[in-house]
């Protein structure tokens, strides 16, 4: 018997460990684990774990439709999956394991403790890369450095790509019936986004012809994002796959378009922290930053609550709240809110959205809370200091956005509402600014370039 373990891959396409392991022509057994507590201890929020078991289920329906044993184990956190798996094999007479390589700090203990436990009593581990365009550790300067710069890592990682890359897998043959009879089931929704492999793929289709993506990604009122996010980061669609779709429609174009450029910053994020560990200890990538806050927890409580006063950033903490997803370009603005001009520790905010986000990814969310603080990686200066009601009129000239999630501020016409008057706030209750940016801006200059 052969044992597939799943983890963040769940799908069947373009999965590396299950193609070669029914390339392998043996029984095969497909194992999920469900690690509840080290999941809520990794932050992950409810949402998120809500849509992984979903998929989990789905997946399983669609596994056993082929006929294959489909097995599921929970277990509070790793340290007792090693255990698990070995007793697994051993009933089953397994003699090899396939997985798809996990990268961060603590998954990585696992995977040790499970290679180390399973070849000791004789049983064979076959690993691959699966979740990023190219493994972590690929990109990397001619003395062997990792770049520290995103425009030269996305240059050579374009380079390698060119010569290096391979295309997503196809699915196993043995699953192409059971995915013609899961079609008629029907769907299963979490939030805003549909549950299952074949829906991410109907989606990206649907991206890939028709979009708009580099001219409208940075205005939160059009549905111009693929919205894809919360698929990939459990797993459910490959970065490989994105690339091949885009490839398919644009050409070798795509290697230079917009949309496969942010596919390559979650490659850089996911690069950082295997090549630099101590930032899953919440720790600055650059020593030197500043790293002492104010920490106004008033303040910060009404950025979470989505009560600041400034519409924009309320919005975007109130879809959060709502949906568990939040724009890209509302994010940023939300990020150099808090730790620019309200001086909150960037950990703080960079937890509640691991909290609260379905699609909440380690390494892109600590990437881009330590972009936004200018405490990381190629990070934007510490005196770039966004405006937002300046970014509103700019990103949501209309007040779409705002309107849909403030709706007190519905009455208010296009160029009130990104800055309501006294009376008007008063009139929708809404609440007064909790600072006001032309002195918080200055203030927190002084403190920020120490």
């Amino acid at each position: 018997m052969i044992l597939v373990w799943l983890r963040n891959d769940l799908r069947l396409a373009d999965n590396p460990a299950l193609w070669h392991a029914c390339e392998q022509k043996k029984p095969i057994i497909l194992l999920f684990c469900h690690c509840d507590e080290q999941d809520q201890f990794h932050h992950e929020s409810e949402i998120k774990r809500a849509f992984r078991k979903a998929h989990v289920s789905d997946l399983s329906h669609r596994v056993q439709q082929a006929g294959i044993t489909w097995i599921e184990h929970k277990t509070p956190k790793y340290h007792d999956v090693a255990k698990i798996l070995l007793s697994i094999c051993l009933e089953q007479d397994v003699t090899a394991v396939y997985l798809n390589k996990s990268y961060l700090v603590n998954e990585q203990i696992r995977d040790r403790e499970v290679k180390a436990l399973l070849q000791s009593n004789e049983i064979t581990i076959h690993e691959y890369d699966a979740n990023y365009l190219m493994p972590p550790g690929s990109v990397r300067k001619d003395d062997g450095r990792m770049y520290h710069v995103f425009t030269p890592y996305k240059k050579q990682m374009l380079a390698v790509l060119y010569n290096q890359y391979q295309g997503p897998k196809p699915m196993p043959s043995i699953f192409v019936e059971c995915k013609q009879r899961s079609a008629k089931r029907d769907p299963v929704t979490i939030s805003e986004w549909i549950v299952g492999e074949r829906h991410a793929h109907q989606l990206l289709k649907r991206f890939v012809q028709d979009n708009h993506y580099a001219a409208e990604r940075d205005r939160p009122d059009l549905n111009s994002t693929s919205r894809l996010s919360p698929y990939l980061s459990i797993g459910v669609l490959s970065a490989r796959h994105c690339l091949a779709h885009a490839l398919k429609h644009q050409g070798e174009g795509a290697f230079e378009s917009t949309w496969v450029s942010e596919l390559i910053w979650r490659d850089f994020y996911a690069d950082l922290c295997f090549e630099y560990p101590h930032l899953v200890k919440h720790q600055t990538f650059k020593p030197s930053a500043v790293d002492e806050w104010q920490n106004n927890e008033a303040w910060f409580e009404q950025w979470q609550a989505g009560q600041t006063g400034f519409p924009i950033i309320d919005a975007g903490m109130r879809q959060l709240k709502k949906t568990g997803w939040m724009h890209n370009r509302v994010r940023m603005l939300t990020a150099s809110f808090l730790t620019k001009l309200c001086l909150i520790d960037w950990r703080w905010g960079e937890r509640h959205f691991m909290e609260h986000l379905i699609d909440g990814d380690f390494a892109s969310n600590n990437g881009g809370w330590q972009w936004s603080s200018a405490t990381g990686c190629d990070a934007a200066p510490y005196f770039r200091i966004f405006n937002p009601t300046l970014q509103s009129k700019k990103f949501d000239p209309d007040g779409t956005y705002i309107k849909k999630y403030v709706p007190e501020l519905r009455s208010l016409n296009s160029k009130d509402i990104h800055e309501p008057s006294i009376s008007q706030r008063s009139h929708c209750h809404y609440p007064e600014p909790i600072i006001d940016y032309r002195t918080q801006r200055l203030l927190s200059l002084d403190w920020l370039k120490k």
